[in-house]
């Protein structure tokens, strides 16, 4: 699979990826109402220049390396409110990510989530995830569908909010806290 090709011209970003910042921070939203206390550390991270190269998530994953930190695993939400419109699912990475992390991920989305799941492959390292499994830590990603390209309205114009399903970005959300959970537990 190609890669997205490079943006030119305004692009406002709603689904890539002001959905999967929004969705994180409702999933942190939702940790601290309810006054969720985790047994083991627990960040929450936002990156700059993905598009052009995968900057940010390189240097910190390449620092925390160099600094001999454990991460137990990475959750990547990068594109969370545009579902396949026939069939909403939510879509699991299985290339460029850990295969343990992975398969807990699928596990947790019928319990945390009212949709399925559906594993594709991105073909190249298409999202931060890639600079941490490069790092050597453990990395997943859910992804809003199975189909990568089910958005045509990215880097354009048109990626704007009239085009987000809000309810389908909360959905992640849960999955999000649901990961937080079981992972952030002995």
């Amino acid at each position: 699979m190609e890669e997205t090709p490079s943006m030119s011209g305004r692009a406002p970003g709603a689904d890539d990826d002001g959905s999967g910042s929004v969705t994180i921070l409702e999933a942190l939203r939702l940790l601290l109402a309810s006054d969720y206390k985790p047994l083991k550390p627990v960040e929450f991270q936002w990156y700059a220049g993905e598009e052009a190269g995968l900057l940010g998530s390189q240097a910190i994953a390449k620092q925390y390396k160099a600094d001999g930190r454990v991460v137990a695993g990475m959750l990547q939400l990068d594109m969370t409110m545009y579902p396949t419109k026939s069939n909403p699912d939510i879509g699991i990475l299985t290339d460029y990510t850990d295969s343990a992390l992975t398969s807990l991920l699928r596990t947790l989305v019928p319990v945390y989530t009212t949709l399925k799941s559906k594993d594709f492959r991105c073909g190249y390292g298409c999202s931060d995830h890639a600079s941490w499994n490069r790092a050597g830590y453990p990395a997943a990603m859910p992804f809003e569908s199975s189909n990568m390209r089910e958005n045509n309205k990215i880097h354009t114009v048109n990626d704007s909010l009239d085009t987000v399903n809000y309810d389908h970005g909360l959905q992640i959300a849960k999955l999000a806290v649901g990961f937080v959970v079981e992972m952030s537990h002995p």
